[in-house]
């Protein structure tokens, strides 16, 4: 965002970085946090912290003082509850209960409770590109059956990335109703190393908004 002013209307004209101007009622801005680490006085004990103040730890857990763990958002790796309570799952198994393992933080899924939510799992289009993949991109906008018999205008948007050298989904994205629910089983599809040709050979429930996951047959060109 470049700027934000105000119109007659009373609405926010939001100029972008691109060019593009957007016209909304509200504008949401997310700051951001930083982990709450500076009562513990972490340097006086030796402990190396980021610029943002998170501990740093390998893939362990492990502090640079040996003795001293860190999970969770002090450590500013993928901040949500779930993750921590897996990271002390992993550390507990490594150090008492004789499985070594580190955490997986491949494939995470996540929401945003907004209206409409927004779930995402894998990488973003950009993050493929990014890291090499020769990305195909399938994408779908639709208003849900529900709202087309209610008369609502909500629409839904789905977005998958699958890498082409190798047919796997590593990548799936919606904004909608239900959209952290749906997301949660389509994370096992994709944490389990589906291809495309297993969300295609997929009968989708109908009518659902689901079932636009297994029915996207046209790659974007």
């Amino acid at each position: 965002i470049a700027e934000v002013t105000a119109n007659n209307a009373g609405q926010k004209q939001v100029r972008l970085s691109t060019g593009a101007t957007l016209v909304v009622d509200t504008l949401l801005a997310a700051t951001g946090r930083k982990p709450n680490t500076a009562a513990l006085k972490l340097a006086a004990i030796g402990v190396a912290t980021s610029d943002k103040g998170a501990v740093v730890v390998d893939a362990n857990s492990q502090s640079s003082v040996p003795s001293i763990f860190a999970i969770g958002d002090a450590t500013d790796r993928i901040n949500l509850t779930p993750v921590a309570i897996a990271e002390g799952h992993a550390f507990a198994d490594s150090f008492y209960g004789g499985n070594k393992r580190a955490m997986d933080y491949a494939n995470v899924p996540s929401a945003v409770f907004s209206q409409p939510p927004i779930a995402s799992v894998g990488l973003t289009e950009a993050a493929a590109v990014e890291g090499g993949a020769k990305a195909r991109i399938y994408i779908t906008a639709f208003k849900p059956m529900r709202n087309t018999i209610s008369g609502r205008e909500e629409k839904a948007v789905m977005k998958l990335i699958v890498d082409a050298s190798n047919d796997r989904v590593i990548g799936a994205h919606m904004l909608g109703v239900d959209a952290p629910e749906i997301m949660q089983a389509i994370a096992i599809a994709i944490k389990a190393g589906a291809t495309k040709a297993d969300f295609d050979a997929t009968i989708g429930i109908h009518p659902t908004s689901a079932e636009e996951f297994v029915t996207m047959r046209a790659a974007r060109p």
